[in-house]
């Protein structure tokens, strides 16, 4: 039988991830310090000779091996380098309905990993769960970790930025994004799979998923969106948590954009 020459999804695939944020190139050696050290060492009980991925969190991996132990880490000596692994050629923006905290991170992790490129929380009239401002600071460092978690987890090669709070006026008006779409549990719009795949976005375009609190936007809000150019869209008869409809609008956009097809 022929052999099958592996692409360069199938070298850099399951191998454990790690975040380096300094330049990876090709026929360098780094220095794999601190957490992520600890973590390869300790927990994946990684040795020299191992085969691993670092990631940027800007679209380079590099492939590597462990070569030697330091008095502060690991040292990784790189062999290959991919641009924007697994991700995905248009840009979804979700604007995720600010929920309890638990609940918004849940959300903010499985649209992480179906490879949102930003998570913006969203306030409107209903929003029950309203950010101190004391604390949002250390909440966006927690948000960020865990996004660089479900990155790597992911395999994916680039971190979703993840926004400050905005009310919905902002979120209706974004100006960068190519399409607008709001979420609502009205009947007569079409179902966002379908939206998406009549959209025909282009690779490089963004698109916006706007999701409101539980109770949906009031009927001023919905209407002020559908004035500012917001195209609505249907999940279906079911009722969801806010946080699920995050989850599950990211999915429908992925059915709509063929990203679920298998790729060569």
């Amino acid at each position: 039988m022929p052999t099958v020459k592996a692409t360069v999804k199938d070298r850099f695939a399951f191998l454990p991830r790690f975040r380096y944020e300094e330049e990876l190139a090709a026929g360098t050696t780094v220095e794999l310090l601190g957490e992520e050290a600890r973590h390869a060492l300790r927990v994946r009980r990684l040795r020299p000779g191992d085969a691993v991925a670092l990631v940027d969190g800007r679209g380079t991996t590099a492939r590597g091996e462990l070569l030697r132990l330091t008095n502060a880490g690991v040292l990784v000596e790189l062999s290959e380098v991919a641009r924007n692994l697994n991700e995905l050629p248009q840009r979804i923006i979700l604007y995720q309905a600010l929920v309890k905290h638990r609940r918004f991170e849940n959300a903010l992790a499985m649209t992480t990993a179906l490879g949102v490129a930003a998570i913006i929380p969203l306030l409107s009239e209903r929003s029950i769960a309203r950010p101190n401002p004391e604390r949002l600071h250390k909440y966006q460092q927690r948000w960020s970790k865990l996004a660089w978690e479900e990155v790597k987890v992911a395999e994916r090669s680039v971190v979703p930025a993840i926004g400050s709070t905005v009310d919905l006026p902002i979120a209706i008006t974004c100006g960068a994004c190519d399409y607008k779409i709001i979420l609502t549990p009205r009947k007569g719009v079409p179902a966002l799979d379908r939206l998406v795949e009549r959209l025909h976005i282009e690779p490089g375009e963004r698109l916006a998923l706007i999701i409101g609190p539980e109770g949906d936007f009031t009927e001023e809000e919905y209407e002020s969106a559908i004035a500012a150019g917001c195209q609505p869209a249907s999940l279906g008869d079911r009722l969801l948590r806010s946080e699920y409809a995050g989850i599950m609008a990211v999915a429908a956009t992925l059915v709509g954009l063929g990203a679920l097809e298998e790729y060569p």
